[in-house]
């Protein structure tokens, strides 16, 4: 079996380096968009009804 001309091989690692941080970029944004979520649900009326701040002002 013939060996990979060396760009080839260089060309790959670079790739695989990339999708590592990809990787690892996404699952940051995963979790914030998760934190987020949740600290949206927190703020939920009792009801479990979400209300929107600006509702409540044109409601008053």
């Amino acid at each position: 079996m013939k060996r990979l001309p060396k760009f080839i091989y260089d060309e790959e690692k670079a790739l695989e380096k990339t999708r590592k941080v990809l990787t690892e970029k996404i699952a940051q944004l995963n979790a914030a968009i998760d934190d987020v979520s949740g600290q949206l649900r927190t703020e939920d009326a009792p009801n479990g009804v979400a209300v929107n701040s600006d509702e409540i002002e044109a409601a008053i």
